[in-house]
């Protein structure tokens, strides 16, 4: 490892703790491999398959959006993940059944458009499948939208989400529709609600106890009833005891744990992703986790990590990442050492 390879980790971005939501696919490591089990990625995909209605619980930073986003990456062809916000939007959408549905019509009609915004004549031919390349490494993206949308299915869509609808009961024709085209290309839509930890933050949206309540006494009965749909709802421990989530239990097919990352060897494989892909990014070959941590520097940051709230993003990224710079700053440094992540955690406490 040579000062030059840090600092193109450095630089790349190796271990940005806040990467794209585009990214995440790319960079998770799913739980399921560091920990040897099947009940984390594997029991969401299976779980969604089924058509069942998945909490999906984890602290602010745990991994929750990287677990959803590994599951419905665009390489999965037969589920569409329709990701719908619900903590930015206005409280009706979070607590009105009618208001939600209106809310997933306008979604799906951005998605279409994101997907083939310059489609045109297209939508009457026959039939093609397309799909994004995926670039990986520094910058790599995928097309927004709803990738691999056939012609046809798209034109559909527009179809469904341009018709009139004024009536409560119009409106919930319409949403049952559109999930009904889906299904019948043998596609299994996925609602995703992954913006739920917002309603923590009181000082941002001073409602969000009445806001959190409404949606869970009103949305989990709408998702099983009135569209019978797949969805998965990043929840934050706290919620859990809410007396409206409690009540919507009979609504939610299973409770899905993001787990902590196990070991220092979890740590190590999550480096090695992310060092891989900042790599290749500049065209060079990647380097072993070894010539980029000591084993010393790992276990260091294994402790840190499992002594505080299980928090990949601000307790083992931050710190990795704020120990890579000390470690490009530092002239005698050949690779992350212990003392560079000591020193991060001082600092990052301080």
């Amino acid at each position: 490892m040579t000062r030059k390879d840090l600092e193109i980790l450095h630089d790349g971005g190796a271990f940005d703790p806040s990467p794209r939501h585009q990214e995440l696919f790319a960079v998770h490591v799913p739980f399921d491999t560091m920990t040897g089990g099947h009940s984390c990625e594997q029991a969401l995909t299976a779980a969604l398959r089924r058509q069942e209605r998945v909490t999906l619980v984890g602290t602010s930073g745990a991994g929750k959006s990287s677990v959803i986003a590994a599951t419905l990456h665009p390489m999965v062809e037969d589920l569409v993940p329709l990701p719908i916000p619900v903590a930015v939007e206005r409280p009706a959408v979070a607590g009105d059944p009618v208001a939600f549905v209106r809310h997933l019509v306008q979604v799906v009609s951005r998605l279409v458009q994101q997907s083939a915004p310059d489609r045109g004549g297209q939508a009457r031919r026959i039939e093609s499948e397309t799909r994004p390349k995926i670039k990986r490494g520094k910058g790599f993206s995928v097309t927004p939208g709803l990738v691999g949308l056939s012609v046809r299915l798209a034109y559909e869509l527009e179809a469904a989400v341009d018709e009139p609808s004024h009536t409560s009961d119009q409106i919930m024709d319409q949403g049952r529709q559109i999930l009904d085209l889906f299904r019948s290309r043998e596609l299994t839509p996925v609602l995703v609600l992954d913006d739920t930890d917002r309603w923590l933050n009181t000082a941002y949206l001073p409602e969000s106890a009445q806001t959190r309540a409404a949606f869970f006494a009103t949305i989990p009965r709408l998702l099983a009833e009135e569209l019978d749909t797949a969805a998965v709802i990043a929840v934050h421990p706290t919620y859990l005891e809410d007396p409206a989530f409690r009540a919507a239990r009979g609504f939610l097919s299973r409770t899905i744990t993001v787990p902590a990352v196990p070991s220092a060897g979890g740590i190590a494989a999550i480096a090695h992703r992310r060092i891989a892909l900042a790599m290749d990014g500049q065209g060079l070959a990647a380097v072993e986790v070894g010539e980029v941590l000591s084993n010393a520097a790992l276990v260091t940051l294994h402790d840190y990590y499992s002594s505080m709230p299980s928090d990949v993003r601000r307790n083992l990224l931050l710190i990795l990442h704020a120990a890579l710079t000390l470690a490009v700053d530092d002239p005698a440094a050949e690779r992350i050492e212990r003392a560079h992540v000591e020193l991060a955690i001082a600092e990052g406490e301080g």
